[in-house]
């Protein structure tokens, strides 16, 4: 009898769990899930790079030369190193671009540095480089929603120069660009 109990024990804990599982009902439950999007006014700069948290809006290089006896002319390229920075901005904005003096920026004309040693360079809003751009004051860019280029060209003149043959070395200086609207 104690087989036969074991036996009947064992068929009824079998056909429980197989009831348990077997008992178990499909179902759905719906809810919702919220999506947005905020899209504010401002401006957007293309074809620049951000290294370390500062925005690099590209190089203006003058190239290499022997000595400042000429005038030497330099345009602003983006990050790519081959097409303009642009700037693209909500419709009814009107941006405004400054640039500061640089790092070493004398009697209101910049400068680039090496060694101690200084090249003076002016920049420009027009590729006929007759609009200056002066230390800190804004140049109006256009409206519209379309990129636009930043034009920002660069000279040195041979007379901004205390010599023309300045010791050889790479020259560089950083201008802060700053875009408001």
């Amino acid at each position: 009898m104690g087989e036969k109990n074991s036996l009947l024990l064992a068929i009824l804990a079998a056909a429980t769990l197989t009831l348990a599982t077997g008992a178990q009902a499909a179902g759905n439950l719906t809810g919702q899930l919220g999506v947005s999007l905020t899209i504010s006014t401002g401006c957007t700069v293309g074809n620049g790079t951000v290294t370390g948290g500062t925005n690099l809006w590209g190089n203006l290089n003058f190239g290499n030369y022997a000595d400042l006896t000429s005038v030497i002319n330099g345009t602003l390229l983006g990050a790519n190193g081959t097409s303009a920075v642009t700037v693209t901005c909500s419709t009814g904005l009107s941006p405004t671009l400054s640039l500061n003096g640089g790092l070493a920026a004398t009697g209101g004309v910049r400068a680039m540095t090496s060694s101690g040693n200084s090249i003076h360079y002016r920049l420009y809003s027009d590729s006929a480089r007759s609009t200056e751009i002066t230390i800190n004051s804004p140049v109006t860019l256009g409206t519209g929603t379309t990129a636009q280029n930043i034009p920002i060209y660069g000279r040195v003149l041979p007379a901004d120069q205390t010599s023309t043959t300045p010791a050889a070395g790479t020259y560089n200086d950083t201008v802060v660009a700053t875009l408001s609207w």
